[in-house]
């Protein structure tokens, strides 16, 4: 399985600086981010959701596109994919400027998120099938460009776990819709078996964010219950099984990119990428020996 890397992990380099870094460690598979940096985070340290250097926005993707292919083809970096913070409400312009820019750059996919669902009860069957409708539409204007759309399991969204992504998915080909299996969100929200995921998914599964996430305990609440929350960790420190998921994806003929988006706290970006790319080349031995 390759190993790849979202940009948003390296708020601290600029493009040519992540290249080289990818290009020293093995990694092969870039997925940009295009985004607008928060006008209250300008300025600031960098950080993952905050403040980058290499400040890439959807506008910046689009006149740039052909000199930042030029410099991914040079490195023989492979641009997989652009991840921006789209989804399935957006009307067609934003959708349109989104295409546009992922097929200039030659990625092969663009993720578009499903809307959160609301905090409480609502009814899913009308949701779903609005969403399922909503990326009829998007399918429709992707096609010409020859992109793939991916779907996130993102906590929050109505795609959190396989089985809710299945559900979206199932309606269309997957030539055409694909699932980001994001690890860390299990973690959050959405874990299921791992051998029961992949298989809900297999058809589905278009490449995996790995990242290492943990439940932590907080205390009582007023209730005088266990307060539990969740942090971003290294890997090796995370409460999923990421070896039985990766077991699980060879074992189904799997062999999807890996993508790493590590967001451990006080390391820096150069650094959670090589511990983690380290310790993914391990796991992948042992799956693989010889």
């Amino acid at each position: 399985m390759p190993l790849g890397v979202t940009a948003v992990m390296l708020p601290e380099l600029d493009f040519g600086q992540q290249i080289a870094l990818c290009v020293e460690i093995g990694i092969t598979h870039y997925c940009l981010r295009p985004r607008v940096i928060p006008r209250s985070e300008r300025g600031k340290p960098f950080s993952n959701w905050g403040n980058h250097k290499f400040d890439l926005t959807p506008d910046r993707l689009l006149d740039e596109a052909k000199q930042i292919r030029d410099q991914l083809d040079d490195a023989g970096l492979v641009p997989y994919a652009t991840l921006p913070q789209v989804c399935t409400d957006g009307d067609n312009d934003e959708f349109k400027r989104h295409f546009d820019g992922a097929a200039t750059v030659g990625v092969q996919c663009v993720r578009v998120s499903p809307k959160p669902y609301p905090e409480g009860i609502f009814d899913y069957p009308t949701m779903l099938n609005e969403v399922v409708m909503q990326f009829g539409r998007i399918l429709g204007m992707a096609r010409p460009y020859g992109l793939k759309i991916v779907i996130e399991t993102h906590n929050r969204g109505l795609a959190c776990s396989p089985a809710l992504a299945w559900n979206i998915c199932r309606h269309y080909e997957p030539s055409e819709i694909g699932v980001i299996l994001d690890l860390p969100n299990f973690a959050i929200e959405g874990e299921i078996a791992p051998a029961l995921g992949v298989s809900v998914l297999a058809p589905y599964i278009d490449h995996c964010h790995i990242g290492g996430c943990r439940r932590v305990d907080r205390g009582r609440s007023d209730d005088g219950l266990r307060r539990i929350e969740r942090d971003m960790c290294p890997l090796s420190d995370s409460d999923l099984p990421v070896a039985d998921w990766l077991r699980m994806l060879v074992e189904a003929d799997l062999h999807v990119p890996l993508i790493i988006e590590d967001f451990t706290p006080e390391l820096a970006g150069s650094q959670r990428l090589r511990d983690t790319a380290t310790k993914l080349r391990r796991l992948l031995e042992v799956r693989n020996p010889g």
